[in-house]
């Protein structure tokens, strides 16, 4: 959100630094993060959960290596959902006690690196993906750690904020009758020990009572089958999920009603002999990064179209398409010219030979300038790596970290790789 920020002379600083200095060192467009935010958004969902719960850094977000670091240094684990997810963050040094890996598409090599990596849980997605975990640890002589991601129903409403990812039929998780078939099984298997259980309530959950609902599902399910066969959980991932505001005045998220429910939820289980040596785990990513971040493409002409300004840069869905086509309220400004009035209604396209490559959305600016610098904000979770980066060949985005006043360069604009005809011997 642009109150991240701050800005000197009209130029907008990312940790002290003008962005407008990094863009002509990094190049246009750019992805630049502030590690300061990062820290502030950490620390203050850390401050508000109980002392029983760890924080682990879902990297889908921004899977940037010094990004990572960044957490890691913070004391965070991770949550990753692919192969190099987990080797990145096995490179920044997060403890492989602390790493858990989701997915409900896991391929066998997926599989078998997670095993061989000796991480701290595999969620589990469905029957056959548990049999696949036994076969790989038997296989590798390795014990896997497996936790039972669990599709339950719960109090929700969708039209409160964010998406649900459970209750109802999903592609997520596991229902409940089955999820207490494959934990009777992990039990009593031998490749495998039962960790415990995860449930992500859903994306961009704005409404606490939600997130309370999926918390007290989760409690709820883990205690009754604790209890009922007799089981130590060592691990209960209430998942992730925290929004962040985008639309101007919208409020933020109650961090200290979430984090009330959960409270009250570890002490509850904390008086079962089954949890009280129990890791508590909240896995966010969007509310870690996506307020550290900006996405800056150059203004390179400005145009009229029937009485439509339309303002075309050199940035597009190929490199922002979630602020740019997915969500229409990310905040925007031109990020050269902060403070003067936005009295201008304009239509922003990208460079792209292609209709969607456009706002879904007018915005008000400046009357803008060809060299103007526009800048989308919330940009920090969700946009380089969710992006169209191949489409029409253009070079990928530089992405800048500001940390503690000086900038690096974390990744190099990047022009795409032609392909080379190779014959197969099969």
């Amino acid at each position: 959100m642009i109150s991240s920020f701050k800005a000197r002379k009209g130029i907008l600083l990312a940790g002290g630094a003008s962005v407008d200095r990094i863009v002509r060192a990094a190049g246009s467009p750019a992805y630049i993060y502030d590690a300061e935010v990062m820290r502030r958004q950490y620390r203050r969902l850390g401050k508000a959960l109980p002392k029983s719960f760890r924080l682990f850094y879902s990297i889908k977000a921004n899977p940037n290596l010094s990004v990572v670091k960044v957490f890691k240094k913070l004391g965070a684990g991770a949550e990753v959902a692919s192969a190099h997810e987990l080797m990145t963050v096995l490179k920044a040094g997060v403890s492989r006690g602390a790493i858990a890996y989701a997915g409900p598409g896991k391929t066998d090599a997926e599989i078998e690196l997670a095993v061989t990596s000796r991480i701290g849980a595999i969620n589990v997605e469905s029957a056959t993906e548990f049999e696949r975990i036994v076969a790989a640890a038997e296989r590798t002589r390795e014990k896997a750690n497996v936790a039972i991601r669990l599709n339950l129903d719960y109090y929700h409403d969708d039209g409160a904020g964010g998406h649900v990812m459970a209750g109802g039929a999903r592609k997520f998780g596991v229902d409940p009758d089955m999820a207490e078939k494959l934990a009777i099984r992990a039990v009593k298997e031998k490749w495998v020990r039962l960790v415990g259980f995860h449930l992500f309530p859903g994306t961009g959950i704005m409404n606490p009572q939600i997130l309370a609902g999926s918390y007290k599902a989760l409690a709820d399910y883990a205690l009754r089958l604790a209890e009922k066969h007799q089981t130590r959980i060592s691990y209960l991932n209430f998942g992730g999920g925290l929004g962040i505001p985008y639309k101007d005045g919208e409020p933020e998220l109650d961090i200290h009603a979430t984090t009330a429910v959960l409270k009250d939820t570890a002490k509850e289980l904390r008086r079962s002999k089954w949890f009280k040596e129990t890791m508590f785990v909240m896995e966010p990513g969007r509310y870690l990064v996506g307020p550290s971040g900006v996405y800056i493409s150059s203004v390179i002409d400005v145009k009229t179209s029937r009485g439509k300004t339309y303002v075309i840069t050199d940035g597009g869905i190929h490199h922002a398409l979630i602020p740019i086509v997915m969500n229409k309220s990310f905040p925007t400004a031109l990020v050269n010219r902060m403070g003067e009035k936005a009295d201008t209604v304009v239509r922003v396209g990208g460079p792209l030979c292609a209709t969607p490559d456009q706002f879904s959305r007018e915005v008000m600016l400046p009357a803008p300038k060809i060299g103007d610098l526009l800048g989308i904000f919330n940009s920090g979770a969700y946009g380089y790596s969710a992006s169209m980066l191949g489409f029409l060949s253009h070079t990928a985005p530089a992405e800048a970290l500001v940390d503690d006043g000086r900038v690096y360069i974390i990744r190099e604009r990047q022009a795409p790789v032609m392909g080379a005809k190779k014959r197969l011997k099969i």
